[in-house]
């Protein structure tokens, strides 16, 4: 008699797997948590509860801090563009609000952060 095992997929697979979605939406800024929702196929509890349990983050945080961390990405790898140019890059529609979660994130506004790359 042949027992079926199930195999389970590595604990990180669904955080690539959402990492992957996000960042097939990221320069839009309407993707928001109802979006990501319909993108993925699950309901809002249990994404939240499945973000909080793998990274402790709700899922309007992670999806904020994979946009900036794309936004730092470019503006390393864009010195040309501007930081509005960034912004807008990665789904933030308002430079200012930008400005503020980028500064509370890495410390500094996003001039800077170029400025402080520019000098290493």
């Amino acid at each position: 008699m042949t027992t079926l095992t199930r195999t389970l997929p590595p604990p990180d697979t669904f955080v690539q797997n959402l990492d992957g979605c996000i960042e097939a939406h990221l320069s839009d800024a309407s993707l928001n948590v109802k979006r990501l929702l319909r993108l993925v196929g699950m309901s809002r509890t249990d994404l939240h509860r499945k973000l909080d349990r793998t990274v402790g983050m709700s899922t309007t945080e992670y999806v904020r801090n994979k946009r900036l961390e794309k936004a730092a990405e470019l503006l390393r790898e864009q010195p040309e563009w501007s930081v509005s140019q960034v912004a807008q890059e990665v789904g933030f529609g308002n430079q200012s609000y930008f400005t503020v979660r980028f500064k509370e994130v890495f410390g500094c506004c996003p001039g800077a952060w170029r400025e402080r790359l520019e000098h290493l």
